[in-house]
């Protein structure tokens, strides 16, 4: 006995297996037709439909639950670059520098910025050298000690390669600069400040380093100036340390 097709059989070949998808991967591949012609021509609406097919792109079924709208698409770029958001600073003095009822002048490659910290009282950078800096230190009437623990201080935090003290190789000197006494140290050496600021990583040692310092003793107390950097670029600031210090004066 004779079996009628299915209207979805076409010589065994079940079309229900061919979704969309794979019809227009047939039509590439130039079979699409030859599936079409085999069989089917009685089924005039199916083959409608599938020519549609396969002269339409596939799209692929949408799950169910999910929405059928198609999603907007994002706004096209804009072609202007995006300005960062500006960080904010702190602004650089401009009144006279002065500290413990002393002032002086300064002058390049000293370049003054606003201090690290509340501890300092002026702080300037060297140009040409971002880790270079010299820090100005008063802390009040009689405070921060006398002069010959703090260039102590100063010169246990720079270390010699040979392992030999750095006070036997520093060089020291005093002046009076406008009825001020001043002290000065000058070493170089491997320098390690030590602990840093409670929270941070400890610096790393920075070798052939140099060190100009200068203690004034003010009215109001010490004054406390300490150049400390590779030794290129505190020998570069070397004249514009020096002309600091003779330019002090009570203020």
């Amino acid at each position: 006995m004779h079996r009628r097709r299915g209207p979805v059989e076409n010589n065994g070949i079940g079309l229900e297996k061919y979704n969309l998808a794979t019809l227009w991967k047939l039509h590439h591949a130039d079979l699409c037709d030859g599936l079409l012609q085999r069989g089917m021509r009685k089924k005039w609406l199916l083959s409608m439909i599938l020519i549609a097919a396969c002269n339409k792109s596939a799209e692929p079924a949408a799950e169910p639950g999910m929405p059928t709208t198609v999603a907007e698409s994002p706004a096209a770029p804009s072609s202007q670059p995006a300005t960062p958001a500006a960080t904010p600073t702190a602004a650089v003095p401009t009144e006279a520098p002065s500290a413990g009822g002393l002032t002086w002048t300064d002058e390049k490659p000293l370049v003054r910025r606003a201090p690290k910290n509340s501890m300092r009282a002026a702080e300037y950078g060297v140009e040409g050298d971002e880790s270079a800096e010299l820090s100005i230190f008063y802390f009040g009437p009689d405070q921060g000690g006398v002069v010959e623990p703090n260039i102590t201080r100063w010169l246990g935090q720079l270390k010699q390669p040979d392992g030999s003290d750095t006070t036997q190789k520093a060089k020291r000197s005093e002046k009076k600069v406008s009825d001020i006494k001043v002290s000065l140290v000058e070493a170089q050496g491997t320098f390690a400040a030590g602990m840093g600021m409670p929270g941070s990583p400890a610096a790393e040692p920075l070798p052939d380093a140099m060190l100009l310092g200068a203690i004034a003793e003010g009215q109001k107390g010490s004054v406390f100036f300490k150049l400390i950097g590779p030794r290129e670029a505190v020998e570069r600031a070397r004249p514009a340390f020096q002309a600091m210090v003779d330019s002090l004066r009570p203020q």
